[in-house]
């Protein structure tokens, strides 16, 4: 059964560089759907919601505009991996951070069941839409640049690649 994307954010890191200006006023921006302005850095979003769920998105090296990216989804208690997808990275031109999985193909216990979310990241809001239109906003939590951990970041990145690829 797919499990409503009622984004309870419990706690967020973001470490995909370093935002000036504030991302989160204005139109609300449609996640993953709105035209690449930039190129998105290597990052790990990590967040909480909806009680026991844990959402890792980990956005990788490439050349151009777009760059790819790897969704994995957990239960919290106990952690257990339950779906993951690819996607693609890219910034928009308010400088958002927007990670597409429009008509990803999902991996694990619940893909039959779920619907691929994409994301929409401001300073303190994330957005969320999966491909049935479904879509939710919270607060986040913390914001950190890349920098601050490599050997993080590296270490998401296989991780999430081990449990999406080795899925498809």
């Amino acid at each position: 059964m797919r499990v409503a994307m009622a984004l309870l954010l419990a706690a967020a890191v973001l470490t995909c560089g370093d935002e000036a200006a504030s991302l989160d006023g204005g139109e609300p921006p449609r996640p993953g759907a709105e035209p690449p302005a930039s190129p998105a850095a290597p990052c790990v979003v990590e967040f909480d919601w909806d009680d026991n769920y844990r959402t890792l998105v980990v956005v990788g090296e490439g050349a151009g505009m777009v760059k790819p990216a790897w969704v994995a989804t957990f239960e919290r208690e106990p952690l257990r991996f339950i779906v993951g997808y690819r996607a693609t990275a890219f910034r928009d031109a308010r400088g958002r951070l927007h990670v597409d999985a429009r008509r990803s193909t999902d991996v694990g216990p619940m893909a039959k069941d779920w619907s691929p979310d994409s994301f929409a990241f401001g300073d303190k809001l994330l957005w969320a839409m999966d491909d049935a239109n479904r879509g939710q906003s919270t607060s986040m939590g913390t914001v950190k640049t890349a920098e601050a951990d490599v050997s993080g970041w590296r270490a998401a990145l296989l991780r999430v690649q081990a449990l999406v690829e080795g899925g498809l």
